[in-house]
């Protein structure tokens, strides 16, 4: 890895956290979005409860804090097009349709907790799976299944993906350079255990 930085935010999120410590914020996004999709990241084993909604909110939040790094931006009326571009980049194969489908989960989930959201003059009313189904199926009119364990599986080959193309190109070593100091790391200062 090009950076200390690098190493503590693309940490795997099967290595067990040990406090008091600095952790990358990716590192943690990736446990929690794991653990909410009833899978213990320390083992690989399944557990439960599978805790949908907040796995889908951790995995979206990630693509947007993923974007943000990519692109070495933050700016305030660019997080569609971030968010959108990223997926371009890092979700394929997937449809213009499709981003706009993710991009519409996101915003339904993030900002209210909900599943139905308006966006371009349409109406998207959502159901979330995790059976490995296809990523994004039209269902009945206005009506999209987005199956949350073919999204994770994706948003953790999206992270390889970038993490090889920030290893290899001076742009996007600047662009994460920009994000780090305020996206990409946290301090834990007690020594209780985090899950």
């Amino acid at each position: 890895m090009f950076s200390p930085e690098a190493d503590l935010f693309f940490r795997e999120p099967s290595v067990p956290p040990t406090l008091p410590a600095t952790f990358g914020i990716l590192y943690l996004l990736r446990r929690d979005a794991t653990q909410c999709l009833g899978v213990n990241p320390n083992t690989g084993s399944k557990t439960m409860p599978i805790t949908l909604w907040p796995g889908a909110m951790c995995i979206l939040a990630g693509v947007d804090l993923l974007a943000k790094f990519w692109r070495g931006s933050d700016k305030i009326g660019q997080v569609s097009q971030r968010f959108k571009d990223f997926l371009d980049q890092y979700f394929q194969p997937l449809s213009s349709g499709d981003k706009e489908v993710i991009y519409q989960l996101r915003n339904s989930l993030l900002h209210s907790f909900g599943l139905y959201s308006e966006g371009k003059g349409k109406v998207y009313r959502f159901v979330l799976s995790a059976q490995h189904a296809p990523l994004v199926q039209f269902t009945v009119p206005e009506t999209y299944q987005v199956d949350l364990r073919t999204l994770h599986d994706q948003f953790e080959k999206s992270i390889a993906q970038y993490q090889d193309d920030l290893e290899s190109a001076t742009a996007l070593e600047s662009n994460f350079n920009l994000m780090f100091p305020k996206y990409g790391s946290t301090h834990y200062g007690k020594a209780e255990p985090i899950t």
